[in-house]
């Protein structure tokens, strides 16, 4: 097995053992399907297929990922659905998708006020006058705190064949903080590496990237309707048609 699949594995291994409640998400965006009436369904940064997966017993869903061995995984666990393999800034179709969900942060990932602006740019030409995005960002990453390195947990990994020992460190920066999270695979004696940077919410900048491309909040959700989660604001976006 080679790195990529390997790391692809680890990211469902990290969420089976970190997320826990977090998955709260999953019903919050079947309600709103249901509330939109919507059938055809884009995820945009799908990974291994945690929201698609189960938003596709309900809707005709498209899981858009750039990487492709995440969306291989995907593959395994589920055939109820297709997938794409392509980064949403370049991302061009015909097909037509009445709802356009960005779930946990994948707005705010490596995306700077530039790189959001062409995200935006980019979906404008996808989308209709009756198309929902949803846009989830957090407000949590402002209050995190570095961290050197520390264990997170052990556990045998199915997918691997092997007892793998999760370590964690944060670093943080003017704009975005960066989390480190190292796999040791003990037997075969492999270390993976998945970095991750996620950008601060700008909600004054956000706004003004939104009109600036003639669209338009509806209204935003607090916390997927958990208090416990109330750092979670769920943009619902459309295009301005006045």
């Amino acid at each position: 097995m080679n790195k990529k699949k390997s790391l692809a594995y680890m990211y469902d291994f990290y969420n089976k053992h970190m997320l826990h409640d977090q998955n709260d998400d999953i019903q919050y965006y079947k309600n709103q399907i249901k509330h939109y009436n919507s059938k055809n369904v884009l995820i945009v940064g799908a990974g291994t297929g945690r929201v698609a997966i189960p938003l596709s017993d309900i809707a005709n869903v498209i899981a858009l990922d750039f990487d492709e061995a995440r969306l291989e995984v995907l593959r395994e666990k589920s055939k109820n659905l297709k997938t794409i393999c392509c980064d949403i800034k370049i991302f061009d179709t015909k097909e037509y998708f009445d709802m356009i969900v960005f779930p946990y942060s994948t707005i705010q990932f490596s995306n700077n006020e530039i790189e959001i602006d062409r995200i935006l740019k980019q979906l404008i030409k996808i989308i209709s006058t009756d198309t929902i995005i949803l846009f989830d960002i957090s407000k949590s990453f402002e209050s995190k705190q570095k961290q050197k390195n520390i264990l997170l947990f052990k556990d045998y990994s199915e997918e691997v064949k092997d007892n793998v020992s999760v370590y964690y460190s944060a670093k943080r920066y003017d704009k975005y903080i960066e989390f480190n999270v190292n796999y040791n695979l003990e037997q075969q004696k492999i270390q993976l590496l998945e970095t991750e940077q996620y950008y601060y919410h700008n909600e004054k900048m956000f706004n003004k990237l939104l009109k600036n491309n003639n669209l338009k909040i509806i209204k935003i959700d607090y916390g997927y309707g958990n208090k416990n989660f109330t750092h979670k604001h769920i943009y619902h976006v459309k295009l301005d048609s006045r």
